[in-house]
């Protein structure tokens, strides 16, 4: 795997979101050009530079897959996490997530559910579905990171580990 890429991906979206976090900072404290200025260099600039990072990242997770060391007990978890939020999404119906959002997460949920695979194994079968839900995401304005984070942590943490062996 190209872990020496999956690095500086990382750094270049820690630097991004360094500079997202400073222009909605500048935007929420400053009104007329300088407001605008800076909505515009998130949306136009900054978002779409994360979107596509992102996307390489998980990308190339995707295609080395295979490489992936992931232990079952972790999976298990991590399984088990992505159901119940799934579940919890469905039921608040947020406006974060549109209907093709949705979706994707039900298919993702679907192939989780499935029986007579390990742990370890279904959790790889979803990384590829990874790449398009974050095309779609960003279609819906919804800051995949984070999502990620809030709702998924421990599937975060087991692939980011894997990732890094």
């Amino acid at each position: 795997m190209n872990n020496d890429r999956l690095r500086q991906i990382e750094e270049n979206l820690n630097l991004l979101r360094e500079q997202q976090a400073s222009l909605e900072r500048e935007a929420l404290l400053t009104t007329g050009l300088p407001k605008t200025q800076a909505e515009q260099r998130l949306r136009l600039e900054i978002k779409p530079k994360i979107r596509d990072y992102e996307q390489e990242y998980w990308q190339i997770l995707a295609e080395n897959i295979n490489q992936l060391a992931i232990l079952e007990p972790e999976a298990e978890v991590a399984i088990a996490e992505i159901v119940k939020s799934v579940a919890q999404i469905e039921v608040q119906q947020t406006d974060a997530c549109s209907a093709e959002v949705l979706q994707i997460l039900r298919e993702i949920r679907d192939k989780l559910n499935q029986l007579g695979t390990t742990a370890a194994a279904k959790l790889k079968g979803v990384i590829s579905s990874i790449p398009p839900f974050i095309g779609v995401s960003y279609e819906a304005e919804l800051d995949t990171e984070n999502f990620f984070r809030k709702h998924f942590p421990t599937f975060t943490r087991v692939i980011k580990g894997a990732a890094k062996k």
